[in-house]
């Protein structure tokens, strides 16, 4: 924390000036403080619009600080998301704002486990994280079944956390292995491109998830079929997949979001254009989460909207589409997308990394 204010405040000014804490809390607005501070609106109008977008959802709990004399605010510092926040600057009157990035501390730590009760219980037992499960699981789950876990089968997680005046705020997995008597699977954070990949630089993920949500079951296939509202044979270019309103819906991968609003008989839709000639169409939406517009990149498994029964629809369902270089494909093709594998350059940068990470901190793979 002290290295962070002498960052961005001399020691002169804390010398002569009051440093105030507070946490954003639920009631609290960017145009309300302010107001409260004293400080000209114009600040807010002034700011680019991506900007204004991200401080009408400063994050609640987060804190801020407030540098005063004889209460006259002089600077400010406010989070608007994960990497940055907010400066404002009191200079005789005339009111600086700059976009600075958020200073944290981190660590890394290793924990081995030997899961003998269950998954959750056991590693939250071992680290005291209730996140590392879960990101854990999303790691692997296309590899391993988490439901029939062997019993002493081994886990090794080596792990980021970041910090923000000693509280945790993140925490990202570098490398973990799961061994049982039935098989061993590594996984290593790729830092170049964000992926998890085996020691073989074969990546854990295909290129699309299987589905783009939890689904209690699909009540329309991809093809032609009888259409319950128009009462007329027609072609059905995506699958419909069943569940209730305001089940989140997953980017099912990496990609950028081409078209966010209403479409006809889709209702509110969204659209994501991926590589090599893919885009994806999720339709009937309910609502989309804040941070969603045209234009902005999602990453694979972001959550991009909420389902819903808008448009030409006769109940709460996810219409999901797949086109292929302009054409309708059956998005159960994509279940069996191929792996992404690392060659080249890329693949040498990465077993050179991997290497090091091995050494570094004795991980043996077997």
């Amino acid at each position: 924390m002290k290295k962070f204010i002498i960052i961005l405040f001399s020691f002169s000014l804390l010398l002569a000036y009051k440093v105030e804490t507070k946490k954003w809390t639920t009631k609290d607005t960017f145009y309300g403080f302010l107001k409260k501070n004293s400080l000209p609106v114009s600040i807010y109008y002034n700011l680019p619009s991506q900007i204004k977008r991200k401080v009408k959802r400063i994050p609640v709990g987060e804190t801020i600080f407030l540098l005063k004399n004889n209460n006259i605010l002089k600077q400010a510092l406010i989070p608007i998301d994960s990497k940055n926040q907010i400066q404002i600057i009191n200079e005789n009157g005339k009111y600086i704002t700059k976009i600075v990035p958020i200073m944290y501390d981190t660590r890394k730590r290793y924990t081995e486990i030997n899961i003998n009760n269950n998954l959750n219980y056991d590693i939250y037992n071992s680290t005291h994280s209730r996140t590392l499960t879960s990101k854990l699981i999303d790691i692997f789950n296309d590899k391993v079944n988490f439901r029939a876990i062997p019993k002493n089968t081994k886990i090794k997680i080596l792990y980021e956390e970041k910090l923000r005046y000693g509280k945790i705020k993140d925490i990202k997995i570098i490398y973990a292995s799961i061994k049982s008597k039935y098989y061993t699977y590594n996984a290593f954070l790729n830092p170049y491109d964000g992926r998890y990949y085996d020691e073989k630089a074969r990546s854990l993920k295909g290129m699309f998830l299987p589905a783009p949500l939890k689904y209690k079951r699909i009540s329309s296939k991809f093809g032609m079929r009888y259409h319950p509202i128009l009462h007329k044979w027609r072609m059905h270019d995506g699958i419909d997949y069943v569940n209730r309103i305001g089940t989140p819906i997953h980017s099912v991968a990496d990609g950028k979001i081409i078209y966010k609003g209403w479409i006809k008989g889709y209702g509110k839709t969204v659209k994501i254009k991926h590589k090599n000639g893919y885009i994806t169409i999720y339709a009937h939406l309910k609502s989309w989460p804040r941070g969603i517009y045209n234009g902005k990149w999602v990453k694979q498994g972001q959550i991009i909207g909420y389902l819903g029964n808008t448009g030409l629809s006769t109940g709460p369902h996810l219409h999901f589409g797949v086109m292929k270089n302009g054409r309708w494909i059956n998005p159960v093709k994509i279940k069996n997308s191929a792996k992404i594998t690392l060659w080249g350059k890329k693949r040498k940068q990465f077993l050179s990394y991997i290497n090091s990470l091995q050494k570094e901190y004795n991980i043996a793979l077997k």
